[in-house]
């Protein structure tokens, strides 16, 4: 037990005055090193829903220069100092980078564990940005919200080239690094879709063409807008999609839809619903019904005697059946001429 104790005591020793050992062998040590910053920041985050935040970053670091730290003496040691310098001037790598996002307000959550991002060379960029789901709470307003991007990786601190220079031992020191990064990412409201216009006379037993114009008040575009019409009696409808293509935020989109009112449909307003399809910008598709109140002329002139007829058949009906059953009639008493 006390050999084996003793054994471990000279390996924990021989371990830490390596790095002192190494040290004094140690020719240059690196200036600068690698420095992350964010290019961009993409978001598809809206009021109320889960959506994508994509952060793009890029690594602006170098390595400055060398200090040295002690003078080659032999050619061998010249050799290996020439070769630990070449290996040092590369120390701007970040290598194993993790990107972890967090909200400095509640009313955003990140929803997504640190991304992994590789590791980027000094000037290099990120091929693909990091995602990250984030969720916006209904009570947040669209608007601009303060994040921190914490990057995290390893770097390069120091290397040790030493013994034969034809057959060298390299040895590399690195050590872990962390930058905290603020950026603002953009809360959308999404496309909000309205019936601005509904065009159209409609009356009884008439076929129309009725008009509909869709508006976005929204700040996304509806992509793909499709729209038809959902109708219940006295209404007749083909039911048909009718595309409206997309529509950008500001601005609004018409179609007219054919509409046939029953000739005994009662005067009044009546609820006209169109059901919508599109895209919320490059995201998934989406639904809704929009309902506007259509107003049910009544028939004038001919048309309203066109309408009402059928009562004064069946009244005329009814006189006919009585005569041919025998029922008596009122006499006409004729004058008598003189």
């Amino acid at each position: 037990m006390t050999e084996f104790t003793l054994m471990m005591g000279a390996a924990v020793l021989v371990l830490l005055l390596l790095p002192l050992a190494l040290a004094e062998e140690d020719f240059y040590g690196s200036e600068g090193g690698p420095r992350i910053f964010v290019t961009s920041v993409n978001s598809t985050l809206e009021t109320g829903k889960t959506g994508s935040i994509f952060v793009k970053i890029e690594n602006q670091g170098e390595v400055t220069g060398l200090v040295e730290k002690k003078a080659p003496q032999t050619e061998d040691d010249k050799m290996l100092a020439l070769l630990e310098g070449e290996m040092e001037m590369e120390g701007s790598e970040a290598i194993g980078i993790r990107g972890r996002l967090s909200s400095r307000d509640d009313r955003v959550e990140v929803l997504s564990r640190p991304q992994l991002a590789g590791s980027l060379a000094g000037g290099e960029v990120l091929d693909r940005p990091m995602e990250f789901s984030v969720r916006a709470d209904s009570t947040a307003s669209a608007g601009v919200y303060p994040m921190v991007l914490e990057i995290s990786y390893e770097r390069l601190e120091d290397v040790l080239v030493r013994g034969n220079p034809l057959y060298p031992e390299i040895h590399f020191q690195r050590s872990n690094t962390t930058e905290t990064i603020s950026i603002e990412v953009p809360v959308m409201a999404g496309p909000i879709l309205e019936l601005e216009v509904v065009k159209g006379s409609i009356s009884p037993g008439r076929s129309t063409a009725l008009e509909l114009v869709v508006a976005n008040r929204g700040d996304l575009p509806a992509r793909d807008l499709r729209a038809r019409l959902l109708v219940h009696p006295p209404f007749n409808s083909t039911g048909e999609e009718i595309e409206l293509g997309d529509v950008e935020p500001g601005k609004r989109s018409g179609a007219e839809y054919p509409l046939e009112v029953d000739r005994l449909a009662d005067p009044g307003e009546r609820a006209l619903v169109w059901q919508v399809r599109y895209r919320a910008g490059e995201g998934e598709e989406r639904s809704e019904e929009l309902a506007a109140l259509v107003d049910v002329k009544a028939p004038t002139g001919l048309r309203a005697l066109l309408v009402v007829p059928i009562v004064a058949i069946l009244i005329t009906l009814i006189y006919l059946g009585g005569v041919r059953r025998g029922l008596r009639l009122p006499r006409l008493r004729r004058k008598k001429r003189w």
